[in-house]
């Protein structure tokens, strides 16, 4: 088995513009991720970073046009794939974590309901056995009492609380690659920590690639051991944190 997991191969996406244009959203971006690593993605509001964040679950939002290059998991190209085949690709092989759990989660169902419907679809998991598996994903996120959290409804919980359970349901599948996109914008420093200790904790557990999507350098230097650079829809720079950090060649990564 190959070490390298993922391989984005000049991704060009776009969106229609006025009088019939097409706005480039993602130009010519190349990425690639071994099994187990993790992997930055940073650059300012608007620069296509969560394009890029769906489009590594073969997704595009609403008008999105794939103009040009593959994203492709273990060799398989996700946009050739079918409906079904995507279905059995995402949450099993790949899973999102979003940016804004509460909006993540549905309002009107208790969390470990939510989760036991992931472990059903994921791993044929049923009953009290999705149930008990569910308690023991929300144990392994660090959550107290997760028996207890189990029953409780979304807006009964902290957004760090939320978060946990996010990340809890991208477990689930038992996925080989966890794409988060900001997940701890909008949280308070000290959960912010907690939150980025645990990801590099279920990193070292499962083994699974991580991508984490942020604005933030200091978010990205203590969870990445790569860091791509993106500025108007490019990756301008991509190496070794450590490095990028110390020795920025391009203008925008030095700014």
């Amino acid at each position: 088995m190959s070490d390298l997991l993922l391989s984005v191969d000049k991704l060009s996406v776009g969106y229609p513009g006025p009088g019939g244009s097409v706005v480039h959203v993602l130009s010519d971006v190349s990425l690639t991720l071994e099994r187990g690593a993790s992997l930055g993605i940073v650059g300012e509001s608007g620069c296509g970073k969560s394009t890029l964040a769906l489009a590594l679950l073969g997704f595009l939002r609403p008008g999105g046009r794939l103009l040009n290059g593959a994203v492709r998991l273990d060799g398989t190209d996700l946009f050739a794939l079918g409906p079904a085949e995507l279905q059995a690709v995402r949450g099993r092989r790949v899973a999102l974590v979003p940016q804004s759990a509460s909006q993540a989660l549905t309002p009107s169902l208790r969390v470990g309901q939510q989760i036991a419907e992931s472990l059903e679809l994921h791993q044929g998991l049923a009953g009290a056995a999705a149930e008990a598996a569910a308690v023991d994903l929300l144990a392994q996120v660090r959550l107290p009492k997760p028996a207890e959290i189990a029953r409780r409804y979304p807006h009964q919980l902290s957004g760090g609380q939320q978060q946990r359970v996010a990340i809890a349901m991208a477990l689930a599948g038992g996925p080989e690659l966890l794409v988060l996109d900001e997940p701890t914008t909008g949280l308070d420093v000290t959960t912010q920590s907690h939150i980025l200790d645990l990801l590099d904790e279920i990193r070292e557990r499962t083994r699974a690639a991580l991508i984490y999507v942020s604005h933030d350098l200091g978010v990205i230097a203590q969870v990445s051991e790569r860091l791509a650079v993106m500025y108007a829809g490019e990756v301008v720079e991509h190496g070794p944190t450590t490095e990028l950090f110390a020795r920025p060649r391009h203008p925008y990564t030095r700014g």
